[in-house]
């Protein structure tokens, strides 16, 4: 199937609805996918069906009822997958060939379709415009990733989803060495604690007890068990932080979750 102009139109359209939210994303993603790419993916069926089944996807969308900060968020998410899949293209990786891009049975969609179709709808909701670049990220790094199989891939976005932004920067904080400078005791000798730390707190507990993180062995029973610097992202909380390139969270997000985990 050939891309027209009409769905490379309707991509720079999108994108360009995007870009107050997506910045300078916003113009290196046409390198990817304007009608004049900078990066040649000749030769490589799976860069041509991925960058294909942007343009269409972006199309597809576009004919349906958005309102206008919707555009604006699936625009930005749409920029900011492709400026990352150009990064990871000029840095010399590969995308997968292990028949993510193509339909197994005739009729089917391709996974990486749904996959895409899926971090855009998402993204088309997400009123927590922070998790935008990190949707894309995702995006970028599953289509790289022959590890991630469709099933693990729905998993991921819709966890993403269900996270809330400060559970993205918990994700990165428990994954790094700022752990050290966070509370060593837990709460329960804490005869108050202030609304807001109730409140984090919960939030540490959701990705606990959806395996996201681990207490250094420990069992947490309530909220006032948990002790911050014992506490370390796991499992599928890992995968996400790797594939939604959660390290990348702006410093000054993470020092205001830090600040609030060290009394």
């Amino acid at each position: 199937m050939i891309a027209n102009d009409k769905s490379q139109d309707t991509v720079e359209e999108l994108i360009d609805a995007g870009s107050a939210l997506a910045g300078s994303a916003a113009s290196a993603a046409m390198a990817f996918l304007g009608k004049d790419p900078a990066i040649v993916i000749a030769g490589s069926v799976a860069g041509s069906a991925l960058a294909m089944g942007l343009r269409l996807l972006a199309q597809e969308l576009k004919q349906r009822f958005l309102g206008p900060r919707e555009e604006e968020r699936i625009g930005a998410t749409l920029a900011f997958a492709a400026e990352r899949i150009q990064a990871k293209l000029l840095a010399g990786d590969k995308i997968r060939e292990d028949g993510f891009f193509s339909s197994l049975n005739k009729g089917a969609r391709p996974s990486s379709d749904e996959i895409l179709e899926a971090v855009l709808l998402v993204a088309q909701r997400e009123y927590q415009e922070k998790k935008l670049k990190f949707y894309g990220n995702l995006v970028a790094n599953i289509a790289f990733d022959p590890s991630v199989d469709p099933e693990q891939a729905h998993l991921l976005i819709k966890l993403g989803e269900n996270l809330s932004y400060r559970q993205l920067c918990l994700l990165a904080l428990f994954a790094s060495t700022y752990t050290d400078s966070l509370r060593s005791e837990n709460y329960v000798k804490k005869e108050t604690l202030a609304t807001s730390t109730v409140a984090l707190l919960v939030e540490i507990f959701d990705l606990y007890s959806k395996g996201l993180l681990n207490a250094s062995g420990e069992a947490l029973l309530t909220l006032p068990h948990i002790t911050p610097s014992k506490m370390r992202t796991q499992g599928t909380g890992v995968q996400l932080f790797t594939l939604m390139e959660l390290s990348k969270v702006p410093r000054e997000d993470l020092l205001e979750v830090v600040n609030a985990l060290k009394g």
